[in-house]
């Protein structure tokens, strides 16, 4: 019994050695709302045999997530994670080309993370591919509000994440920042939404400017 168990051993770790897992990118960056395919690759030699292949694809969060099984060429969506319901696909006609490709539609910025395709198929193994998600300030809402007596309320507005910072400008370019009022609300989908208001007197013909400033993406949106 010792021996056979040794025996065992052995050759199942020479099939993992002979089995390997790979990913041709590591690391993806959609938008958020986008659509986005990850991929990862395993040897088929031959002719798929499509009841002995098992693919798992798992999100690495606190409490790992199941995003997508397939068990034995069997569909399993049971234990599929809430997260994932209704926006997951995997693209089963490229199996055959040792392609684990898996589609994710509307992107969430709670998708962001570490992600595990796991293949079984005669041995088995896993890579992790890291998922980023960002969402820039793309459309700016503009509004003027007469104060009277020559003052106005200028009102701009956008969504994205993480958090901006909001410059006033006027058309010299002097920084009119400290005189802005500037909120933040955070909704259900974890956007932020901010919206920054200048009040001033001034002219009608004059021009004023605010950006939408995301250090940490480097981005930068003006009206």
């Amino acid at each position: 019994k010792p021996l056979l168990l040794y025996t065992f051993l052995f050759y199942w770790h020479f099939l993992n050695a002979l089995f390997t897992v790979e990913a041709p990118r590591l690391l993806y960056t959609v938008e958020h709302g986008h659509n986005v395919t990850m991929e990862c690759t395993f040897p088929v030699n031959g002719k798929l045999r499509f009841r002995d292949l098992s693919v798992s694809w798992e999100k690495k969060d606190e409490l790992k997530k199941q995003v997508y099984v397939l068990l034995k060429g069997e569909e399993d969506f049971k234990s599929q994670h809430s997260d994932f319901r209704g926006r997951i696909k995997l693209l089963k006609e490229n199996l055959n080309l040792g392609q684990s490709l898996l589609q994710i539609t509307d992107v969430k910025l709670r998708d962001a993370g570490v992600y595990r395709c796991l293949i079984g198929y005669g041995g088995a193994d896993y890579k992790t591919i890291n998922l980023q998600v960002k969402a820039p300030y793309r459309t700016v809402t503009q509004r003027v509000v007469s104060a009277g007596d020559n003052a106005w309320k200028l009102t701009c507005q956008s969504e994205g994440y993480p958090q901006a910072e909001v410059i006033w400008q006027n058309r010299q370019y002097e920084d009119l920042t400290d005189k802005a009022n500037t909120s933040y609300e955070t909704g259900s989908d974890q956007l932020y939404r901010v919206t920054s208001t200048l009040t001033i007197k001034s002219r009608i013909d004059e021009t004023f400017y605010c950006i939408f400033w995301n250090k940490e993406l480097q981005e930068n949106t003006s009206a």
